[in-house]
């Protein structure tokens, strides 16, 4: 009856509300999830304005780009809801994270925002949801 009763009040309302199932169905996509779809490429880093960076990130989770390799397979329900960008260990770590397809999301990210960074070297890398990393590039802060 519980059950039941939970179905009957949460359907409609889920229904109603796509980007709260994308949000539900959110997950982040493995290096090799990544190189299905065509692959990621990272490009040069940004300072914006106010002295924040922004690292371009390309990728097509849907499978009808190649990127950096020829797609594999394609998605057509998959949209990038972010890239996870974190700084770790003088490291920079990527993860693009999908959910289901709705109005506010594309399939195609811009990048990441990572804040201020002091100058030098940092390696990128792909991390993949079991912790893995995967080297993509240096990039350099100026």
């Amino acid at each position: 009856m519980k059950k039941t009763l939970a179905v009957l009040v949460l359907v409609p309302f889920l229904m109603g509300c796509a980007s709260c199932v994308s949000w539900m169905t959110s997950r982040g996509q493995s290096w090799e999830e990544m190189q299905a779809v065509g692959g990621l490429r990272v490009d040069d880093p940004a300072t914006q304005p106010d002295g924040r960076i922004f690292l371009p990130v390309l990728c097509n989770v849907s499978g009808l780009e190649t990127i950096t390799v020829k797609p594999t397979m394609m998605n057509s329900a998959l949209v990038v809801r972010k890239i996870d960008g974190r700084v770790r260990g003088g490291k920079i770590q990527i993860q693009v994270v999908t959910g289901l397809i709705d109005h506010r999301h594309t399939t195609r990210p811009k990048g990441v925002a990572l804040g201020r960074l002091k100058k030098g070297v940092y390696p990128v890398e792909y991390r993949n949801p079991d912790g893995r990393t995967v080297a993509v590039r240096n990039v350099e802060i100026k």
